[in-house]
């Protein structure tokens, strides 16, 4: 839900891109988007629900947050036409998925405040925010989707991009946008992989922070992607 016109047009091309860059990735990958009118609660629902049933344990589950979400100090609300969708009814949806590794990417203002309905062993969650309480509209997916585009995101050169490669881009990007802006921050990223842990900004060895981000691949590209499908 855009609110305007100028947020409606953007969240829909990001929405739009997303789709088609996924989908050229592979024949394996199976891209369902709802933008527009047609990201309603009961339509999330039904498609998390179908992805629940025709899902394998060996699958990895990727889902995807574009727009604006709210946070009253105690839920975080994902932002649709009519109903909004709680990080909890979420988190509810996607337990029922029998993936195995799971990927959230919550790209909304306010994020930061559905980490903890998310985070699961098996699940990493990443969010454009911090906390609940940074309510800016963020620019953080701008950049996750941008990060699809830009081989130089394949930072080990094997034709793939892993969601810890598209993170430090998006990571990287965002602070730059309010370095040049000569803006106060008002949106600061972090992930947790682990699903016992706090959210962190970087990869941290010690406590396995990163690895699973760094081992789960999100877009194969070049030889790759003909040869090992997601």
């Amino acid at each position: 839900l855009g609110g305007e016109p100028d947020y409606e047009q953007r969240f829909t091309a990001m929405a739009s891109d997303l789709d088609k860059l996924l989908k050229g990735s592979g024949s394996d990958v199976h891209v369902v988007t709802l933008s527009g009118a047609d990201a309603t609660k009961v339509r999330m629902s039904e498609t998390l629900g179908q992805v629940a049933k025709q899902a394998k344990p060996e699958d990895d589950f990727v889902l995807i947050l574009i727009g604006h979400g709210s946070f009253d100090g105690v839920e975080y609300k994902f932002n649709l036409p009519g109903p909004d969708i709680s990080g909890a009814e979420i988190a509810t949806l996607c337990d029922r998925i029998p993936s195995r590794r799971q990927l959230i990417v919550n790209t909304t203002s306010a994020s930061g405040g559905s980490l903890g309905a998310l985070e699961k062993p098996g699940r990493a969650v990443i969010t454009a925010t911090k906390s609940g309480t940074e309510k800016n509209a963020t620019v953080f997916g701008r950049y996750w989707v941008e990060a699809f585009r830009d081989p130089t995101v394949d930072l080990d050169k094997n034709d793939a991009i892993t969601a810890m490669e598209a993170f430090e881009y998006a990571d990287r990007k965002t602070a730059s946008f309010y370095d040049s802006q000569k803006r106060l921050a008002t949106e600061h990223p972090v992930f947790e992989d682990t699903g016992k842990g706090q959210a962190v900004r970087a990869a941290a060895p010690d406590s396995g922070e990163g690895r699973f981000l760094s081992n789960f691949t999100l877009l194969r590209i070049g030889a790759a992607r003909c040869a090992a499908p997601i």
